[in-house]
C-alpha cells in the first residue's frame, strides 16, 4: 500500500514507533570521556591569534629541545614567523607550533632533516610552491583559517568521526584520519594543559541526512516509504511527508539525536526549510503548503515535552523549540510523526536540521 491517499499506507513496511508513555524523570551522569574526537579543541581557542605574544613564542622553543629556538629565514626568527602568520590570519599560534610537532617533530628534534624544515607544517609535502619553512607555516596557518571558514559543519563524516564544532572540523580537514588527530591533541594537552578541551562546543548540528527514520528510505520508493527529498534547505537536502489528522492514520516519523558531549542545559532550534514545491508520485494530493501544526517532542533528562510550530510562513529559518537539561551521550532527542491534527493529505510536514546551543552545566 502507498501513502498516496489511503493514508493509513505501508501495509507490508513494519514502522518502529516509539512510546513516550514510559519515560518518567530520568537522573543520568554520564562520564565525559578526555579525548572526544568529534570535540578537540574549542572554537574559541581556535580563533584566538592572542594566546601567546611573539616574545611567549620565543621563550617556549627556548624551553624546548628542538631547533626552532634558533632557527631563522632571512633574518626572522622561527618565532616571528609563527606569530605573523597567528596574527595574519587570525588563530592561535599554539595550532601551529603543535602541527609542527605533530607533523616534523620540530619541537623536539635538533637536528632534523632538510625535508622536515621545508614542510614544517605538512602543508602540501613535497611540492615546491609550498617548500620553505616561512612558506609553509603561510601555507598551514592559511589552510586551518579556511578549513575553518569553509561551511559544512555537521555535514562531513571523517574517518567515522562528525565534528560538533567548527574548529574540530578544520582539525580534520587538515589531518584527514582520527590518529592523526588524537595525536594533536595529545600534544597539545602536553604542552597546554590548562587550555586543552576547556570550553564547550558552541552549536550541535543533526543533519537532514543523518536523522534516524520511520519507516527508513534507503532502497525504497516515495510511495512506499512515504517521504519526499528535496535539493533546498540546508545544506541542499530537507525531507518532507504528507501529514495525517489522527494519530491511527500516522504512518512516519523523524528523530534528531544529537551526540551532546557534557550534561547540561541546552537551547534546541529547528530549522525549517523553504522548500520548493513536490511533484507527489503517489496519486492526487491536496497539499502545497507546510503545516500549521508540527508538534515536535523533545526527550530530555527530565522526561518529554511537546512543542508545536506553524511551519508554513517560515521560508529558511530557525525557530528555537525552548531550553531544556540533556544527559551526556545519545540519550536526548527530538521526534517529530506526521499527524498534524489538519485533514490528511492538506499539509505537508517538513524536516531539515536541528541544532542544539550549549547554556550552563
Amino acid at each position: 500500500m502507498e501513502k498516496g491517499f489511503s493514508v493509513s499506507a505501508l501495509g507490508h513496511c513494519s514502522v518502529l514507533r516509539i512510546d513516550l508513555s514510559q519515560f518518567s524523570i530520568l537522573n543520568s551522569h554520564a562520564l565525559v570521556e578526555p579525548f572526544d574526537p568529534a570535540f578537540i579543541i574549542t572554537d574559541e581557542e581556535f580563533n584566538d591569534p592572542g594566546a601567546m605574544s611573539c616574545e611567549q613564542i620565543q621563550a617556549f622553543l627556548n624551553a624546548r629541545r628542538g631547533i626552532l629556538k634558533r632557527y631563522a629565514v632571512d633574518g626572522r626568527t622561527a618565532a616571528q614567523i609563527i606569530c605573523d602568520n597567528a596574527i595574519r590570519f587570525g588563530i592561535n599560534p599554539r595550532l601551529l607550533l603543535v602541527m609542527m610537532q605533530k607533523e616534523m617533530a620540530l619541537l623536539t628534534d635538533p637536528a632534523p632533516s632538510e625535508g622536515a624544515l621545508n614542510w614544517a607544517m605538512g602543508c602540501g609535502p613535497g611540492w615546491d610552491s609550498t617548500k620553505g619553512f616561512a612558506v609553509n607555516v603561510e601555507c598551514g596557518a592559511r589552510t586551518l583559517r579556511r578549513n575553518f571558514d569553509r561551511p559544512g559543519l555537521g555535514q562531513e563524516t571523517i574517518d567515522g568521526v562528525t565534528p560538533v564544532n567548527r574548529a574540530t572540523l578544520a582539525l580534520y580537514r587538515y589531518t584527514r584520519h582520527l590518529r592523526g588527530n588524537r595525536d594533536f591533541w595529545t600534544i597539545w594537552v602536553g604542552y597546554f594543559p590548562q587550555s586543552a578541551a576547556s570550553g564547550t562546543p558552541p552549536e550541535i548540528y543533526v543533519d537532514s541526512r543523518n536523522v534516524e527514520l520511520s519507516p527508513p528510505i534507503q532502497d525504497e520508493p516515495t510511495c512506499r516509504s512515504g517521504w519526499a527529498v528535496g535539493v533546498k534547505g540546508r545544506g541542499g537536502h530537507h525531507l518532507a511527508t504528507p501529514n495525517v489528522a489522527a494519530p491511527r492514520e500516522s504512518t512516519n516519523q523523524v528523530i534528531w539525536r544529537p551526540h551532546l558531549p557534557f550534561e547540561g542545559a541546552y537551547r534546541v532550534f529547528v530549522f525549517i526549510p523553504d522548500r520548493a514545491a513536490i511533484a507527489w508520485p503517489c496519486g492526487p494530493i491536496a497539499a502545497r503548503l507546510d503545516t500549521t501544526n508540527a508538534r515536535y517532542t523533545i526527550k530530555h533528562r527530565d522526561g518529554v515535552t511537546s512543542y508545536a510550530i506553524n511551519q508554513a510562513p517560515i521560508h529558511d529559518g530557525w525557530v528555537e523549540l525552548g531550553s531544556y537539561y540533556f544527559a551526556a551521550g545519545t540519550e536526548g532527542y527530538v521526534m517529530l510523526d506526521d499527524v498534524t491534527g489538519e485533514p490528511s493529505g492538506t499539509r505537508w510536514v517538513s524536516i531539515d536540521d536541528m541544532k542544539f546551543v550549549w547554556l550552563h552545566p
